[in-house]
């Protein structure tokens, strides 16, 4: 199900719990299907998976990342908690929650209105004014991952 992953752990109970923690704290709800994914590990880096950007194969990004769902820096709490400070509050919508990220540190978001997924490079005034559209759903952008990853 989740073929991007390196490695898959049984991370279940801990995630359940850090999952009720963060969507109490927010007001969220997570999709189904990211309690799932965390159940099975905990972020860290994924295979290689190449993604377009504007619809434009040529224009891809390696989504190296997934965000931990730990209390550590660069956290999914952490930055959830940074991107709802100024300025980024500015840019980054107050339903939109960091689920990965590229080498480079652009992130990629979903929304917890419409769990569509977003692309954004913080440093790029543009990226920041006009996100890409890079899936529109959670779903959607698993599949992607799992049909994205380049052998080695």
């Amino acid at each position: 199900m989740f073929r991007f992953l390196k490695e898959e752990i049984d991370n279940r109970e801990k995630s359940a719990e850090r999952i009720a923690y963060l969507e109490k704290k927010y007001g969220i709800t997570f999709p189904d299907i990211l309690k799932e994914l965390y159940a099975r590990t905990n972020g860290g880096s994924l295979k290689k998976c190449l993604v377009a950007v504007n619809d434009d194969p040529d224009d891809s990004t390696e989504v190296w990342c997934m965000f931990k769902l730990s209390d550590a820096k660069s956290d999914f709490e952490f930055v959830a908690d940074h991107d709802r400070e100024e300025p980024m509050n500015e840019y980054i919508p107050a339903d939109w929650y960091p689920f990965a990220y590229d080498r480079g540190g652009a992130k990629f978001y979903w929304s917890s209105t419409d769990h569509k997924v977003w692309f954004v490079i913080p440093d790029d005034p543009d990226s920041l004014e006009e996100p890409d559209l890079i899936a529109d759903s959670i779903e959607a952008f698993i599949e992607l991952l799992n049909n994205s990853i380049v052998e080695e």
